[in-house]
């Protein structure tokens, strides 16, 4: 009885969740992408990644190292063709660091700017690279290409013992090379792929710098765009080829522009890379910045792309963990693997071992890199630019923070779920003081039928003899032999009698 009670609340409970899941996710929209391929030729993403953590493992925001680095990414947009860096030509307002479409001709802008920097507490300089592509034509449409390129090779972390009161320091260590080497290597392949070719909407490249702060660069860039919205896309790189599963994740609501992201994902990725984004996001009850407009937070959040939902302009961001395994409570990179983001651990050697090691790491890392680098050029890729922009305009980024259907949904599920519990619970309680009260009940008699028999003197009669009634009749015949109720018979027990209590 009991059992089958646990069992049908069960199944109401999966019922109803499943239900209320399916009312909470929409159907994801199919846009028609025609395919492209990468070109010969260049340094691969994984070959840049190499390179990078050889020749800059430090690239510490506020430290001059983060500037160093700048001039290694424009000797290489240089070589692809792009506008010469020149660092003296520094702008310190948000508002002129983007040139406006209207100029009409390529440019490139070393941004150095002021930041508070979340370890030390002290005011230091930070700098963003910025490339400006015109379009063919004149338009207001825009593409964003982003990556931050700073780590935590030189950092400094301050710690307070709570009890003496003494304060210690130790240099992070790393060389950045899964955060966030990889993004930088994709988004530089990615120029190399974009250089020379006619696109029909204005395209910006921009390597930002304080991604391990509170994406400080990243803010700059999207305060320029702030109100465009309608006319703007940003694609991040962050964290890529380290984790299990690459995700595109754009929003905490369903935006038909991420829906286009995934119908690239359709048509590109032959591997298996890419993994659906979970429909409950959610892991850790916290704000990562005051301008942040969730309350919680989770790691596909924790990257320049926030700083764009915080301005409500549409972000795709390409990012790898992953999402599915409850392993570590906030995140897990690889499974079964001790993460290393913002750690000594987060080297090229650490990268390629995890994979597999040697060659067989280094191939891996080159085929995940390989399909990011091709799912985001696809995206943007001119044939279907048009496509693109269409799912921008048919979405509302600019509301992003209204997550009350969402809060709405949660809260029917709890209450759902907690009725059902409820529910459960009592028919439980039920079940078991019923199933109390017959042995009471059956204890009674047996004693009230033993007091009878010996005041009479006569055998004592069971409880089995009353209860045996919930049998099988017998035939005349056996019960002339002395069989039948009070003989040997295959009748039911006593619990059938109380199922219906």
């Amino acid at each position: 009885m009991r059992k089958r009670i646990f069992t049908l609340c069960i199944a109401i409970l999966t019922l109803t969740l499943c239900f209320v899941a399916a009312g909470c996710t929409s159907s994801r929209e199919t846009f028609e992408v025609k395919k492209i391929t990468l070109s010969d030729g260049g340094q691969s993403a994984a070959e840049l990644v190499k390179e990078i953590c050889e020749a800059h493992p430090d690239r510490t925001m506020g430290t001059g190292a983060d500037k160093d680095f700048l001039g290694f990414v424009a000797d290489k947009m240089s070589a692809y063709g792009y506008p010469a860096a020149d660092f003296g030509d520094k702008i310190g307002g948000v508002a002129e660091m983007v040139p406006a479409a209207s100029q009409n001709s390529d440019s490139v802008v070393l941004d150095e700017f002021e930041f508070s920097n979340y370890y030390t507490g002290e005011k230091e300089k930070g700098y963003n690279l910025v490339y400006t592509v015109s379009a063919a034509e004149s338009t207001e449409d825009t593409v964003l290409l982003i990556a931050s390129y700073d780590n935590c090779a030189n950092l400094e972390i301050k710690t307070t013992d709570m009890f003496s009161g003494q304060t210690s320091s130790a240099v992070v260590g790393g060389e950045g090379a899964y955060s966030n080497a990889t993004g930088v290597a994709v988004l530089l392949r990615l120029a190399y792929e974009l250089a020379g070719k006619e696109l029909p909407y204005n395209l910006t490249i921009a390597f930002v710098d304080c991604g391990e702060n509170a994406w400080d660069g990243a803010k700059r860039v999207a305060a320029s765009y702030a109100g465009n919205a309608e006319h703007f896309i940003c694609l991040n790189f962050n964290r890529l080829g380290g984790g299990d599963y690459v995700y595109v994740y754009s929003d905490e609501v369903s935006q038909p522009y991420n829906d286009y992201f995934y119908s690239v994902v359709a048509a590109t990725d032959d591997s298996g890379a890419f993994a659906d984004v979970p429909f409950n996001k959610q892991t850790a009850d916290i704000k990562f910045v005051d301008d942040q407009k969730t309350e919680y937070s989770h790691f596909a959040m924790y990257g320049d792309n926030l700083m764009f939902n915080v301005y409500g302009l549409a972000v795709a961001s390409y990012t790898s963990f992953n999402w599915g395994v409850s392993e570590q409570p906030f995140y897990t990179e690889i499974s079964g693997k001790e993460n290393v983001t913002g750690t000594s651990a987060d080297t090229y050697e650490t990268l390629i071992d995890r994979l597999g090691g040697d060659e067989k790491g280094e191939k891996i890392l080159e085929e995940r890199l390989d399909a990011v680098v091709l799912n985001a050029l696809t995206a943007v890729d001119a044939q279907n630019a048009q496509t693109l922009f269409s799912a921008v305009r048919s979405s509302d980024p600019a509301a992003s923070g209204d997550y009350a259907d969402m809060a709405s949904n949660a809260s029917l599920i709890v209450r759902i779920t907690l009725v059902i519990i409820c529910v459960g619970a009592a028919l439980g309680f039920t079940a078991k003081y019923r199933s109390t009260l017959a042995t009471k009940q059956r204890e009674k008699i047996e004693r009230m039928r033993k007091e009878a028999a010996q005041g009479a003197g006569q055998r004592p009669i069971s409880a089995e003899d009353i209860f045996g009634m919930g049998g099988d009749k017998k035939d005349e015949k056996s019960e002339e032999n002395g069989e039948g109720k009070n003989g040997k018979n295959d009748g039911g027990s006593g619990d059938d009698v109380f199922e219906g209590f």
